[in-house]
């Protein structure tokens, strides 16, 4: 019986060559990783997510590849949607939506786009991911909004999941991005190394929005975003401790400090600690690797942990 929990292998990939994220992309395929995710900015020396996500298709059997989160005012939501429907095709079925309203002020101007405040930010994000997913479902969809209108626009060929490819909906907003969660996200993203009390703190305001627009809240999956530091020992994980903490030009209980809140420590403590956010309801994690990525580290963490949640 597949397991439903899931590990997302979660990619910072500036600073990588392609052929380094692509030998860490195949081996988490065939180590078992459920998606693999990059993230979305423009002005600093990165491989594009989008380009870099479908070349991964073509190398890649069974990890689902999910951009973590796309910036909305990057791309009109037309050709988003078929960047998405035609992604979904190649990887046969594999492309989850990741997106958000854009938090990077600095990226937007540097590439010349404009950035709304929040509210209007979320707004555009509410009715971009509401056309996308009509172009996805139907034909001949004419859509009128404040800030996009089509006029019997078709996507074809159209994705391969059905309806539609998962909507993850990322970002920190309580006020307004988690009343788009609400509205129409499949999952919600939000947050880094929360705790549960934390988790708890957000999720009653999200339950609040889903009440407020007559939504399930039982039907939006809730995922955790964590770094995983892991070793075979404790002996092994002082000592990895100490390199990382070098390399970041930290003492090392500052740096124990820093990475308190993460997954970390031996294989059993990690599935300790994993366990406790299972126990609350979340089922889907996204693991940050510390860098450069470690070949040993992803196969320690399928080896050794990953089984516990079968």
């Amino acid at each position: 019986m597949e397991s439903k929990i899931k590990f997302g292998f979660r990619i910072h990939q500036s600073d990588y060559s392609f052929g380094e994220l692509k030998n860490a992309v195949i081996l988490a395929d065939q180590l078992g990783y459920y998606s693999v995710t990059l993230y979305d900015l423009l002005g600093i020396p990165t491989l594009e997510c989008w380009t870099t996500l479908a070349a991964f298709a073509g190398i890649t059997e069974n990890i689902r590849l999910t951009p973590m989160v796309l910036a909305n005012l990057y791309r009109p939501p037309f050709l988003l949607a078929k960047m998405g429907a035609t992604l979904d095709v190649i990887s046969n079925g594999r492309f989850e939506l990741g997106i958000g309203a854009g938090g990077s002020l600095r990226d937007h101007q540097s590439a010349g786009i404009d950035f709304p405040d929040t509210p209007k930010r979320v707004a555009m994000l509410e009715e971009s991911v509401l056309l996308i997913t009509n172009l996805w479902k139907d034909d001949n969809t004419t859509f009128t909004g404040s800030f996009y209108q089509t006029s019997q626009a078709s996507i074809n060929p159209k994705p391969i999941q059905k309806p539609h490819p998962p909507l993850i909906i990322g970002g920190h907003g309580e006020r307004h991005l988690l009343r788009a969660v609400a509205k129409y996200a499949n999952v919600c993203n939000i947050g880094s190394e929360l705790s549960l009390l934390e988790h708890n703190q957000k999720l009653q305001l999200l339950e609040a929005h889903c009440r407020q627009v007559d939504r399930d809240f039982s039907e939006i999956e809730v995922t955790h975003n964590t770094r995983i530091i892991i070793a075979k020992s404790a002996s092994d994980f002082e000592e990895r401790v100490s390199a990382l903490a070098q390399a970041a030009h930290m003492e090392i209980n500052q740096y124990k400090t820093e990475i308190s809140k993460s997954i970390h420590g031996t294989p059993d403590q990690c599935i300790g600690q994993i366990q406790s956010y299972i126990d609350y309801g979340i089922e889907y994690f996204f693991l940050i690797f510390p860098d450069p990525i470690r070949s040993e580290d992803l196969m320690l963490f399928s080896e050794h942990v990953m089984p516990a949640f079968n």
